[in-house]
């Protein structure tokens, strides 16, 4: 367990779902994490559970799509952890009510794009001049299997994932030859709260729970641990030969 020993890690939206997961297994692994999100008590949560479990964590509070803060996140990482070579972009919402695109209240819309698209924008900004300062780097975005496949009443959180993979084949395209590999993973359901809260949120929500099901050809959904897993081989250093890549993590879902 030590594929990540010497590397200095931020994981934004890591108060819990995947994020948590990524931010507590980079941890085991022999990483400095700085934990970030907007809620401090789940911050420091995800901090506690790293430091009782031996590992190092730093806090870093704040709205990655508010620029002045996603600056601060991202100086606060460098300055904890003296400098940063490792990125996750793993903040995100999606709505608790889906709807057709006529009917998308863009107040909503607006909402989803900026965590979802403009935060991971703004991380990426503002992180990128620390990793080449540190000589290059790993920039690791959490995507969806949606970014490539349509939920139908979920055009939102469907095209802000096809954004996000866009911005890491940039960063792959413009920063690679000076070091820094972008890639990202798309899952495909993964049960989470954000996952319970739009299903909650839907008037069938179980009866689509289980439609989506039986898109996953392995017969069951995904787990935060199985996603961690595959972010901790991204970034260790172990395929520097693969950069641009947009992984499907899937269960055979977008094959389907």
């Amino acid at each position: 367990m030590d594929r990540l020993i010497g590397k200095r890690v931020l994981v934004t939206g890591a108060s819990s779902g995947i994020g948590r997961e990524i931010a507590l297994r980079f941890a085991r692994e022999g990483a400095a994490v700085a934990v970030g999100g907007r809620s401090a008590e789940r911050v420091h949560e995800t901090c506690r559970m790293i430091i009782d479990d031996g590992g190092q964590a730093v806090p870093v509070i704040g709205d990655v799509a508010v620029s002045e803060e996603a600056e601060r996140i991202v100086h606060e990482a460098a300055h904890g952890l003296s400098g940063l070579d490792t990125v996750v972009n793993n903040a995100g919402i999606d709505a608790n009510t889906w709807h057709e695109v006529a009917d998308w209240p863009t107040d909503e819309f607006d909402a989803i794009m900026a965590v979802n698209v403009r935060g991971p924008f703004l991380i990426a900004k503002f992180s990128i001049p620390h990793l080449l300062a540190a000589g290059g780097g790993s920039m690791l975005h959490i995507s969806s299997v949606c970014a490539t496949t349509v939920w139908a009443g979920d055009c939102a959180y469907d095209m802000s994932k096809a954004a996000l993979n866009m911005l890491s084949d940039h960063i792959a395209v413009e920063y690679g030859p000076r070091g820094i590999i972008s890639n990202t993973l798309m899952p495909g359901v993964v049960r989470t709260a954000l996952h319970e809260g739009v299903m909650e949120g839907m008037n069938d929500g179980r009866a689509f729970e289980r439609v989506l099901l039986s898109r996953h050809p392995i017969g069951r959904f995904g787990t935060v641990e199985e996603i961690a897993e595959a972010a901790t081989f991204l970034c260790s250093g172990s395929s520097p030969f693969l950069t641009g890549a947009n992984i499907p993590i899937d269960g055979g879902y977008s094959r389907v």
